[in-house]
């Protein structure tokens, strides 16, 4: 984009997003608080309530609003007009399968990392915030294994969450950052970092920031946001539906992959490790040669 094109300086940007990310969590907080009390019967369904309520209000609202301030094409800011190639989409789909048996061996690492004893009391800490955390999920997958409630689930904590956090970090985040003259590399990280951080899990820190940074060189990539959006979905459908198998099979399965204790074989994780690699060197030269031949056909 061109300077010309943005409004305001690059920190005063960020400013105004962090300005309206604050308004959105008050008015969340307003709105969820008597809720609360009128729904303290059937806490699954004021959890859905609240859910959709902080992605409409705390993701979605803030980015979209900040881009329309900022800038005289919003959408184009936000890398929403245009759509990702099939090859895009094919490597998304690819890539969410391959890489699965690397990723819970990954997630299996984070999770029994053990902080030093000097850090005992910052550790139990920790480890009851990721509990809060994820007690929402928990609650929302075990409290009915119906069809509906699974259909119900996938567009919930699938796609309404996928979107709403793509627009935000990384459509809103990381935009406002690489056009405001950071390096894109930094800024892929920087919100990763933050993004992972954002879901207040440390003992899952590291698998969350490495997929925060694989959605931010989806959208560098292809230039197109549906591509994390598409990714952060299908990552997340793939968990919801897994969860909904086990749980029909047995009520009291875990639902964490840590929880299990079991990890695939070494020699399929190492697999899985260069399969990944693999179909990203695909996607990232694939992109790269059709934005050649586009600068081609303009000279």
């Amino acid at each position: 984009m061109k300077r010309s094109d943005l409004l305001l300086t690059p920190g005063r940007r960020i400013l105004l997003l962090l300005c309206f990310f604050i308004v959105g969590y008050a008015v969340t907080a307003a709105l969820t608080l008597p809720l609360a009390k009128i729904l303290a019967n059937r806490m699954p369904a004021f959890l859905r309530i609240a859910t959709v309520l902080q992605d409409l209000l705390l993701f979605i609202a803030p980015a979209i609003a900040t881009a329309c301030i900022i800038c005289r094409r919003p959408a184009e800011l936000l890398r929403v007009d245009s759509a990702p190639t099939a090859r895009a989409v094919l490597s998304v789909a690819l890539i969410v399968a391959l890489s699965m048996p690397a990723m819970e061996a990954i997630i299996y690492a984070n999770s029994h990392l053990h902080l030093p004893k000097c850090m005992a009391s910052f550790e139990s800490a920790a480890i009851e915030m990721e509990a809060t955390a994820s007690a929402v999920t928990e609650t929302l997958l075990r409290s009915n294994t119906s069809v509906a409630a699974l259909v119900l689930n996938v567009l919930i904590i699938g796609v309404l969450a996928g979107f709403s956090e793509e627009l935000l970090f990384r459509g809103c985040f990381q935009r406002l950052l690489s056009t405001g003259g950071m390096n894109p590399h930094a800024a892929i990280w920087l919100v990763a970092a933050i993004f992972s951080a954002f879901h207040f899990q440390l003992f899952g820190f590291v698998p969350r920031m490495l997929l925060g940074a694989y959605f931010g060189y989806l959208l560098l990539w292809t230039r197109s946001l549906w591509a994390p959006i598409l990714a952060h979905t299908l990552n997340n459908t793939v968990y919801v539906v897994a969860a909904w198998v086990a749980l029909r099979r047995d009520p009291s399965a875990p639902l964490e992959s840590e929880s299990a204790g079991e990890l695939y074989p070494a020699v399929l994780i190492a697999l899985s490790a260069l399969a990944t690699v693999a179909a990203l060197a695909w996607l990232y030269f694939g992109e790269r040669k059709k934005r050649f031949a586009k600068l081609q056909e303009k000279n």
